[in-house]
């Protein structure tokens, strides 16, 4: 699943989504994400998938990066 088909269902603002990671991230680079503008950390990846109990993967987060698919 993508990050931002999550928080729609889970009605979960971008900004949030940012503060529940750590280090915290902005509305912004959440955003960027969303878009496929920038790519997700490991880091952070493994948090999203730890956050959304499995909803959004590793792998997800990676094919988000709209570069990686191009």
């Amino acid at each position: 699943m993508r990050l931002d088909e999550y928080l729609a269902q889970n009605k979960l603002s971008q900004a949030e989504f940012g503060e529940k990671l750590h280090p915290s991230v902005t509305q912004g680079l959440v955003s960027q994400w969303c878009r496929g503008d920038t790519r997700i950390t490991l880091d952070n990846a493994i948090q999203i998938e730890e956050l959304t109990a499995g909803q959004v993967t590793v792998r997800d987060c990676h094919a988000m990066y709209s570069r990686e698919a191009a």
